[in-house]
């Protein structure tokens, strides 16, 4: 065999080492599309855990604003006044307090409508 021959056959057998660039457009092009699936499944489970965690922290002020009207007697009223009052004698703490009020959480439990009657 002639030098080129051997030249030429030395290029063809050599493995290839990193990923050409079809290679790479192939595996963003995966990996955007799975971004587009993922992203808004995200921010629905954000939404939704917000909602559930202002429910629990009403569900929270309001048992805690009816122990403090059966411990002191005291009727429950709405407003930042109330909320201050569970504060002031440790029905809920500073972190609550804080979100109650940001969130306009009343401590005044709806009253629910009778069935049949």
């Amino acid at each position: 065999m002639t030098l080129l021959m051997q030249r030429l056959l030395k290029r063809t057998t050599v493995s290839r080492r990193g990923f050409t660039l079809i290679e790479m457009v192939i595996v963003l092009a995966i990996i955007s599309l799975l971004m587009l699936i993922v992203v808004p499944n995200l921010n629905d489970q954000r939404n939704r855990a917000t909602t559930r965690q202002k429910e629990a922290l009403t569900e929270v002020v309001q048992n805690q604003a009816e122990m403090y009207a059966n411990d002191t007697g005291e009727a429950v009223t709405g407003g930042p006044e109330m909320l201050d009052k569970l504060l002031d004698k440790g029905y809920i703490n500073a972190g609550q307090h804080k979100q109650a009020t940001t969130q306009g959480i009343s401590p005044v439990r709806p009253k629910s409508k009778l069935i049949g009657g």
